[in-house]
């Protein structure tokens, strides 16, 4: 009696083993059980705590005082995650409050951006990760403030914490400074310097 053999793969089709499958499975529930279990964090900073005195007009940026200056907040000093504990040495403060009817600086990260963090932060330096985690509690907008000044602080804003970002994450791998990296980070802060200083009337 002729049995009939198994159908081949269709074309393209990529077999895998039952080991396989079981492990993609496990980690697809393992990632949705994260993002569950960690809601996004938002961060603050209201406009009345930022100053750039003590940021001297020169050719040279100094990107760890710009940082300091604009880096955003928790709400309360609850420290539950591992970037949330990393973040308390690279904050001046942790806010009482959510600010309410006041010009504020804020970022939101997601799940998966927070995990990102804390991953490049366990492979890191002490000082490569902590330079990682500022960057990331960058501002990306102003909340409160007139409309047409708040676009404007917004797309500068944005444009120096994704430069800022790439360039922690270039030391956070160990890779050599690269010079295009450099510059793209001194443009943007010249041009967030100027956009804010405008702002804060200290022009």
């Amino acid at each position: 009696m002729a049995h009939a053999q198994p159908s081949p793969d269709p074309p393209g089709a990529v077999s895998q083993e039952p080991d396989e499958l079981l492990e993609d499975a496990l980690i697809a529930e393992a990632t949705e059980a994260t993002a569950h279990a960690r809601p996004a964090l938002t961060l603050f900073r209201p406009l009345a705590q930022v100053s750039f005195a003590a940021q001297h007009w020169s050719s040279t940026v100094d990107h760890e005082a710009l940082q300091s200056a604009i880096v955003c907040c928790p709400v309360s000093a609850a420290a539950t995650r591992p970037f949330e504990q990393a973040l308390i040495a690279v904050v001046p403060m942790a806010l009482s409050a959510r600010p309410e009817g006041v010009p504020t600086l804020h970022v939101t990260l997601s799940a998966d951006d927070i995990a990102a963090v804390e991953q490049g932060v366990r492979r890191a330096s002490r000082a490569s990760g902590l330079r990682l985690v500022r960057a990331a509690a960058l501002p990306i907008s102003i909340a409160g403030a007139e409309p047409a000044s708040a676009g404007l602080a917004a797309a500068a804003l944005s444009a120096y914490r994704t430069a800022a970002l790439i360039h922690a994450w270039n030391a956070v791998f160990g890779a050599p400074p690269a010079g295009d990296l450099e510059r793209d980070r001194d443009a943007a802060a010249v041009n967030l310097l100027s956009t804010l200083r405008g702002l804060l009337g200290e022009t």
